[in-house]
């Protein structure tokens, strides 16, 4: 008996132990650096690049995977022409869509762990996650690709390069759809059907990353996105602007121009069918800074308050078309600059209310030009359209 209860006791101290310790590993200590591109990176996008050469530094070299693109020749090719033209040196790996072999290929694998920076092409982000992780289980390929965060290296993507960090990740939809219909299920769900969303590469930590966000106007998928996951937060990078994910500290740093980052906070919405209320948005230009923890968002160094337009008008007057390129962005630039404290935009199914309140700052820097604004805490709440 005494034998009996001295397994039992040892078997519930090891029970114990694992709950307080054996469970996610600790994460490496000294993560790596993360570079997303919402897409259209254009080639004299000084900023972007120079960050991702600095990153890498003269000692290392960057991989170029096209595997998300449908013409990897090309998109590689232009891919390495314009890493090396701001002084990097970058090799093409070949491994396309369907290749799923050469990412178990030691040879291939290889080459990665051989890099000091990984850049994906755009495309189809369902094609990177199809070749390194697999339903048959992550490759090779995809575990040097950890391997490289874990020893402080970077990884960069555009467009789907930057849609497959998250997971899961948003494979496809548009914004009035995923509204209307919400998440899109089954294996032939496409756009029409709502918002898709499937298995991603999980590298960035911080929450959901979406796309070409204000230019293609994917506010409304990127709320659906987020009621249907675990993620507080959801990260929208526009074309030709970036962020830069520090994994060591968490550090998130807008890069490339004004409107870089449209970030949408769901940690507090309270949801009564299609009525949502209480999200946060903040508006991010180039030197603006989040915490990935927190969520809390630092302007740029030398910013300051701005000031508030005198007047009072309570409402702007309603915009239409909610999705269309930059009427989001545009629509919280009109309200930062007039004297109002709410405004309206619509889709023919819903319309979203921008309010400030208390929480709500708006940032300039100190010649007040208005393309350097940062926008902090803006209230956004969702309704149905009333029906006659």
């Amino acid at each position: 008996m005494t034998s009996r209860w001295t397994r039992l006791l040892a078997l519930f101290l090891t029970i114990s132990l694992c709950l307080v310790g054996c469970g996610d590993p600790e994460p490496p200590a000294n993560p790596g650096h993360l570079v997303i591109i919402g897409g259209g990176l254009k080639p004299d996008n000084t900023e972007i690049y120079a960050r991702m050469v600095e990153l890498v530094g003269d000692t290392g070299h960057w991989a170029v995977l096209p595997t998300a693109s449908g013409v990897p020749e090309s998109a590689g090719a232009t891919a390495v022409q314009r890493l090396a033209r701001y002084g990097a040196e970058a090799r093409l790996i070949d491994i396309r869509a369907g290749d799923v072999d050469k990412a178990r290929d030691p040879d291939y694998v290889e080459q990665l762990t051989a890099a000091r920076g990984l850049f994906f092409t755009g495309g189809s982000q369902q094609r990177i996650v199809d070749v390194y992780r697999p339903e048959a289980g992550d490759t090779p390929a995809y575990q040097a690709m950890r391997r490289l965060l874990a020893q402080g290296g970077v990884i960069a993507g555009t467009s789907a390069g930057a849609a497959m960090m998250s997971n899961p990740m948003i494979e496809r939809g548009d914004a009035h759809t995923a509204l209307t219909r919400g998440r899109a299920y089954g294996p032939d769900r496409d756009a029409e059907d709502g918002v898709s969303i499937a298995k991603g590469m999980g590298l960035f930590p911080y929450g959901m990353t979406d796309q070409h966000f204000l230019s293609r106007g994917r506010l409304g998928r990127l709320i659906v996105a987020l009621d249907e996951t675990r993620f507080a937060r959801g990260y929208g990078v526009d074309d030709n602007r970036a962020i830069h994910v520090d994994l060591a500290s968490a550090r998130i740093e807008a890069l490339g121009g004004p409107g870089a980052l449209l970030l949408l906070d769901a940690g507090d919405v309270r949801r009564n069918g299609d009525v949502r209320l209480g999200y946060r948005v903040a508006m991010l230009g180039s030197g603006d800074v989040v915490d990935g923890l927190s969520g809390r968002v630092m302007p740029a160094r030398g910013k300051v308050p701005a000031g508030r337009p005198p007047g009072n008008i309570e409402e702007l007057p309603v915009i239409e078309d909610a999705w269309s390129s930059h009427a989001i962005d545009q629509l919280i630039l009109l309200l930062a600059q007039q004297p109002a404290t709410s405004a309206r935009i619509l889709d023919s199914s819903f319309e979203l209310v921008f309010e400030e309140d208390d929480a709500t700052q708006y940032w300039v820097a100190p010649e007040g030009d208005a393309a350097s604004l940062t926008v902090i805490g803006l209230r956004l709440d969702v309704f149905p359209r009333s029906r006659d």
